[in-house]
Protein backbone atom coordinates (compact mmCIF):
# COMPACT_ATOMS: atom_id res chain seq x y z
CA UNK A 1 0.00 0.00 0.00
CA UNK A 2 1.71 2.81 -1.28
CA UNK A 3 1.56 6.05 1.67
CA UNK A 4 -1.55 8.10 -0.35
CA UNK A 5 -3.33 4.63 -0.99
CA UNK A 6 -3.09 3.85 2.75
CA UNK A 7 -3.81 8.00 4.11
CA UNK A 8 -7.18 7.22 2.47
CA UNK A 9 -8.43 3.70 4.33
CA UNK A 10 -9.50 4.36 7.92
CA UNK A 11 -7.10 2.43 10.27
CA UNK A 12 -8.97 0.18 12.55
CA UNK A 13 -5.39 -1.58 14.01
CA UNK A 14 -2.84 0.91 15.67
CA UNK A 15 0.52 -0.41 15.97
CA UNK A 16 1.34 -1.17 19.67
CA UNK A 17 -2.28 -0.94 20.84
CA UNK A 18 -3.44 -4.48 19.40
CA UNK A 19 -3.09 -7.69 21.38
CA UNK A 20 -1.82 -10.91 19.91
CA UNK A 21 -4.74 -12.76 20.53
CA UNK A 22 -7.20 -10.38 18.92
CA UNK A 23 -4.26 -10.35 15.70
CA UNK A 24 -4.60 -14.50 15.95
CA UNK A 25 -8.40 -13.63 15.65
CA UNK A 26 -8.31 -11.41 12.38
CA UNK A 27 -5.84 -13.71 11.28
CA UNK A 28 -7.93 -16.81 11.24
CA UNK A 29 -10.68 -15.02 9.12
CA UNK A 30 -8.04 -14.60 6.40
CA UNK A 31 -5.59 -16.54 3.94
CA UNK A 32 -1.94 -15.23 5.49
CA UNK A 33 -0.31 -18.34 6.39
CA UNK A 34 3.18 -17.05 6.07
CA UNK A 35 4.90 -17.55 9.53
CA UNK A 36 7.43 -14.69 9.18
CA UNK A 37 4.96 -12.44 7.64
CA UNK A 38 2.76 -13.11 10.28
CA UNK A 39 5.68 -12.82 13.18
CA UNK A 40 6.55 -9.13 11.25
CA UNK A 41 2.89 -8.12 11.88
CA UNK A 42 2.30 -9.15 15.11
CA UNK A 43 5.63 -7.35 16.07
CA UNK A 44 4.34 -4.11 14.85
CA UNK A 45 1.09 -4.47 15.90
CA UNK A 46 2.10 -5.00 19.32
CA UNK A 47 4.85 -2.77 19.81
CA UNK A 48 4.62 -0.17 17.57
CA UNK A 49 7.62 -0.55 15.45
CA UNK A 50 8.30 0.32 12.47
CA UNK A 51 7.03 -1.57 9.81
CA UNK A 52 10.55 -1.46 8.04
CA UNK A 53 12.20 -2.89 10.72
CA UNK A 54 9.88 -5.74 11.43
CA UNK A 55 10.19 -7.00 7.87
CA UNK A 56 13.94 -6.52 8.14
CA UNK A 57 13.80 -8.81 11.74
CA UNK A 58 11.66 -11.39 10.06
CA UNK A 59 13.48 -11.44 6.62
CA UNK A 60 10.26 -10.50 4.98
CA UNK A 61 9.83 -7.69 1.68
CA UNK A 62 8.42 -4.43 3.86
CA UNK A 63 5.96 -4.53 0.91
CA UNK A 64 4.39 -7.69 1.80
CA UNK A 65 4.08 -7.05 5.51
CA UNK A 66 2.30 -3.29 4.51
CA UNK A 67 0.18 -5.21 1.95
CA UNK A 68 -0.94 -8.36 4.50
CA UNK A 69 -1.27 -5.37 6.96
CA UNK A 70 -3.13 -3.57 4.73
CA UNK A 71 -5.73 -7.24 4.50
CA UNK A 72 -5.84 -7.63 8.52
CA UNK A 73 -6.81 -3.88 8.28
CA UNK A 74 -9.76 -4.36 5.67
CA UNK A 75 -10.52 -7.73 7.67
CA UNK A 76 -10.75 -5.89 10.81
CA UNK A 77 -13.27 -3.16 9.04
CA UNK A 78 -15.34 -5.64 8.31
CA UNK A 79 -15.46 -7.09 11.69
CA UNK A 80 -16.02 -3.60 12.77
CA UNK A 81 -19.17 -3.15 10.66
CA UNK A 82 -20.64 -6.09 11.75
CA UNK A 83 -20.44 -5.26 15.53
CA UNK A 84 -22.24 -2.04 14.43
CA UNK A 85 -24.70 -3.58 12.66
CA UNK A 86 -25.50 -6.03 15.66
CA UNK A 87 -25.33 -2.72 18.20
CA UNK A 88 -27.90 -0.80 16.23
CA UNK A 89 -30.07 -3.93 16.28
CA UNK A 90 -29.52 -4.28 19.75
CA UNK A 91 -30.45 -0.65 20.59
CA UNK A 92 -33.40 -1.03 18.17
CA UNK A 93 -34.30 -3.85 20.53
CA UNK A 94 -33.85 -2.30 23.59
CA UNK A 95 -35.59 1.32 22.77
CA UNK A 96 -38.76 -1.25 22.12
CA UNK A 97 -38.67 -2.72 25.36
CA UNK A 98 -38.45 0.67 27.25
CA UNK A 99 -41.23 2.08 25.00
CA UNK A 100 -43.13 -1.15 26.61
CA UNK A 101 -41.78 -0.59 30.39
CA UNK A 102 -42.60 2.97 30.38
CA UNK A 103 -46.03 2.08 29.27
CA UNK A 104 -46.57 -0.67 31.70
CA UNK A 105 -45.03 1.69 34.40
CA UNK A 106 -47.29 5.21 33.31
CA UNK A 107 -50.68 2.62 33.76
CA UNK A 108 -49.21 1.22 36.94
CA UNK A 109 -49.28 5.22 38.26
CA UNK A 110 -52.55 5.14 36.76
CA UNK A 111 -53.90 2.79 38.84
CA UNK A 112 -52.23 3.70 41.85
CA UNK A 113 -53.72 7.13 41.40
CA UNK A 114 -57.13 5.55 41.50
CA UNK A 115 -56.74 3.35 44.67
CA UNK A 116 -54.56 6.47 46.46
CA UNK A 117 -58.26 8.25 45.50
CA UNK A 118 -60.64 5.32 46.53
CA UNK A 119 -58.29 5.24 49.81
CA UNK A 120 -58.89 8.77 50.45
CA UNK A 121 -63.02 8.28 50.03
CA UNK A 122 -63.23 5.62 52.69
CA UNK A 123 -60.90 7.20 54.80
CA UNK A 124 -62.90 10.10 54.81
CA UNK A 125 -66.50 7.43 55.16
CA UNK A 126 -64.43 5.94 58.42
CA UNK A 127 -63.61 9.07 59.97
CA UNK A 128 -67.40 10.31 59.82
CA UNK A 129 -68.55 6.71 61.17
CA UNK A 130 -65.98 6.97 63.84
CA UNK A 131 -67.32 10.57 64.75
CA UNK A 132 -70.61 9.52 64.80
CA UNK A 133 -69.80 6.77 67.24
CA UNK A 134 -67.83 9.35 69.21
CA UNK A 135 -71.23 10.97 69.57
CA UNK A 136 -73.32 8.09 70.29
CA UNK A 137 -70.81 7.06 73.01
CA UNK A 138 -71.11 10.83 74.69
CA UNK A 139 -74.97 10.73 74.33
CA UNK A 140 -74.73 7.23 76.17
CA UNK A 141 -71.96 8.90 78.81
CA UNK A 142 -74.77 11.20 79.48
CA UNK A 143 -77.92 9.78 79.85
CA UNK A 144 -75.78 7.29 82.27
CA UNK A 145 -74.85 10.10 84.19
CA UNK A 146 -77.97 11.80 84.44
Amino acid sequence: MTASKQSREMLYLLPGSESEAKINALLSLTRITSEPTIEAMKLHLTTALEEERCAARHGIEPSNLNRNLGILNKTMATVETIKEMDWQRFITRNETRVKQLLAELAAANARIAELETELAIQSKSYQLTDSCFEKKDQHYKKEQAA
